[in-house]
This record gives C-alpha cells, structure tokens and sequence, in this order.
C-alpha cells in the first residue's frame, strides 16, 4: 500500500500527445489568448497630464483634468468662436440691428422729462449741435424731439415705454407710426449700428422730423 504512494507519477497520469495540430488549434482558440488591456493614451489625456502637473505647483491638492473633458471644452470653445466670427461679420456688414439698438437711452429720457427750470431744451440743443456740426448729436436730438413731441401731445404714455417698440406699440395710427419709426431707424443705425452720421443724414433727418411735425398736426386735427 505504502509502495503505491510512492509510485511515479507519471505512471499514473495517462500519456497526452501534443501534435503540431493540436497546438496550432490551442494558439488560435480565444478562449487561451492572454493580452494585457492596452489603453489608448489620447492627445487629450498628455495636455490634462501637462495640466494637471502644471496646475499642481499653485495648489496643495491633486488636480487631474480629464482627457475627455479637456476636448469637451475645446469643441465648445470652437463653437462660440464660430458663433462669435458670424456675430461680428453680419455686424461689420450692417445686417443685423442689435437688439441694444431698440433700447431708448433712459438717461435721455429723463433729460427730456427732468423738472429742472435750468435744463437747456431739446431745439436748443439742436441749433447748437447744427452750428457745431455734430452730426452724431444732431441724430440722437431729432429722435428724442420726436419722443418729446409725442409726450407733450399726449399721444404716448411715456411712463411705458422702455423700448422704441413699446412705443410703436402705443401709435395705433399709420400717420404717425411711418413717420416716427423712420426717425428712429436713423437713429438707432446711427447710435447702435454703426452707421457713420454725416450731412446727408441729418439733412434727411431734418426733412423726416418735418414730415413728422406734419404728420402729428393732422392727427390732431382728425
């Protein structure tokens, strides 16, 4: 019994060939290919690195910076850039009038309506910006004169007007919507949009604020 402990093992164990096919099949079975996982290592996750370490210097903590959210930023990023190039081109091209440019000034406003018997009234000011040839000046006084008129006649509720489309809003008249709107392109190209003022303009202005002054004796009169 004790001399059958101790016999070889290998007279117990049955004998297994291993043919040259048989091992060909074993190295092509997946079930016996062995590979360590190979992590790709991006672009991205060398600068998160760069920046980690970098970062590191000012700070006592550990700061990593993911790979995929650094590119996240960077798309991003290039969007808004993109979005930014086509914002300034439709504006260098005057295609767009900024919505900036329908908000009335409301330091001007309170200019017009201020209870100060010191304060220099709007055609004044006019002639004075004319004498001076300050064409910028001149767009924005025949605007508020417009506004100014429009309140003195009490066709417009001042108290409501943040915008120049709330007060469109109130001049259910085309008599007085057309020509007052007009002034207000002027103005709001000339003040927002970048529109340079020059003689011309203001001549023109002149003749609108005519038309406009026309425009609200008629409606008075109706």
């Amino acid at each position: 019994m004790v001399s059958f402990l101790y016999l070889p093992l290998g007279l117990m164990a049955q004998d297994r060939a291993f043919t040259e096919d048989n091992v060909k099949l074993l190295q092509e079975d997946p079930d016996f290919i062995y590979r360590l996982p190979q992590n790709q290592i991006s672009i991205w996750d060398h600068i998160g690195m760069w920046l980690s370490d970098f970062m590191s210097i000012f700070f006592d903590n550990d700061i990593y910076f993911e790979g995929d959210f650094l590119r996240d930023i960077f798309w991003v990023l290039i969007v808004l850039i993109v979005l930014w190039a086509i914002y300034l081109f439709l504006k260098s091209n005057k295609l767009l009038i900024f919505s900036s440019a329908d908000k009335i000034i409301k330091s001007d406003l309170t200019k017009i309506y201020a209870e100060n018997e010191n304060l220099i009234p709007l055609s004044s000011q006019l002639k004075e910006a004319i004498s001076k040839n300050d064409y910028h000046e001149i767009v924005r006084l025949y605007y508020l004169l417009a506004i100014d008129k429009l309140d003195q006649k009490k066709i417009i509720n001042l108290r409501k007007v943040d915008h120049h489309n709330d007060i469109l809003l109130q001049l259910k008249d085309d008599l007085l919507k057309t020509p007052f709107h007009s002034i207000g392109v002027y103005f709001q190209y000339c003040w927002y949009g970048e529109f340079e003022a020059n003689e011309t303009i203001c001549h023109q202005l002149e003749s609108m604020y005519q038309n406009f002054e026309t425009a609200v004796e008629q409606h008075e009169n109706l």
